[in-house]
């Protein structure tokens, strides 16, 4: 695949510059993952298959989007309530937690995309739909999305394609990523991104399974690639999904690993953990991962039905 000269002269530039000056890109202190519990009833754990996760920071809950509504869980990780969709709304894509702890919903309806603001406990408040989305975006198709500093990202991972709007829907800006990566508009499809989202500094993170390869980008569009395919610790088989913890750094699935990876901010391997198995503690496929940054635990999503597991992180100098 082929990079932009521009970002690798940046990092050449960059990695001169901290030699020159004596230094070593600073590494993270040391993070530590413990394994406490899976999402849950008083049943047992809530067997999900890749459940898509997000959380209410003010009040610590947990959500799980299903194909009818979302689920609802208390910080001890047990299911207190499901919210159905109303059928009047049309098709509900995903969902997504302002930072206020309004829920809002990604609709289609009628041929026309929206998004509907609902209470804490999904109860809709107000809907709109998208405005004045320019032409070189009105064949985006978006499926997920993520609400961020009074902005909402639409995203068609497909497309790789990213449309920004407020709260009342208008446009605001948007990224053609698969533009910045250089992938053709016919290997678009193959190459998709996964695992999407939006860290509280503003920056875009994502994977690409087909090229072995995790994303970050900024507001200005600038994008830095990192990743190797391997088989050996901090190397990509298939990445999966990817997060952020409040300290900067990144998390990234690996399904075909079977693990979660550790970077810092230079993108540097820290360590990894989860690995496959079937004891409490192991996953199975991770694929979407959830940091919530207040309690730093993390959320790891798996297949086979194993549910979503609960990680505690902690730090070390």
């Amino acid at each position: 695949m082929d990079y932009t000269l521009s970002r690798l002269a940046r990092s050449f530039r960059t990695a001169v510059s901290l030699l020159l000056l004596g230094a070593a890109p600073s590494l993270a202190a040391d993070v530590n993952a413990a394994y406490l519990f899976n999402l849950s009833d008083f049943d047992g754990v809530i067997p999900y298959n890749a459940a898509r996760t997000f959380v209410d920071e003010v009040r610590g809950e947990i959500y799980v989007s299903t194909s009818g509504g979302l689920d609802i869980y208390n910080p001890s990780g047990m299911l207190t309530f499901h919210v159905d969709y109303d059928r009047e709304l049309g098709g509900v894509y995903d969902a997504a937690m302002t930072e206020s702890g309004n829920i809002m919903l990604l609709t289609f309806k009628n041929g026309t995309y929206g998004i509907v603001t609902c209470n804490y406990r999904g109860e809709p408040i107000s809907s709109v739909p998208l405005r004045h989305v320019p032409p070189d975006f009105a064949d985006a198709r978006p499926g997920r999305m993520v609400a961020r500093k009074g902005e909402i990202f639409l995203v068609d991972q497909g497309g790789m394609y990213v449309i920004v709007v407020d709260a009342d829907g208008e446009f605001v800006r948007g990224y053609d990523l698969g533009a910045s990566m250089r992938v053709s508009d016919d290997h678009r499809p193959d190459a998709g991104m996964e695992g999407f989202t939006v860290d509280r500094d503003g920056h875009m993170l994502f994977v690409t399974s087909t090229y072995g390869k995790a994303c970050r980008g900024t507001l200005d569009g600038e994008l830095d690639v990192f990743g190797r395919r391997g088989s050996s610790a901090g190397k990509f088989g298939v990445p999966g999904g990817i997060a952020s913890d409040r300290n900067g750094n990144l998390l990234v699935t690996d399904k075909l690993r079977a693990v979660i990876m550790i970077f810092n901010k230079e993108f540097q391997f820290v360590k990894e953990f989860g690995f496959r198995g079937t004891q409490p503690g192991n996953v199975i496929v991770p694929s979407e991962i959830t940091v919530d940054p207040v309690s730093n635990r993390v959320y790891v999503s798996q297949m086979r039905r194993r549910g979503v597991n609960i990680y505690q992180l902690s730090y070390s100098d």
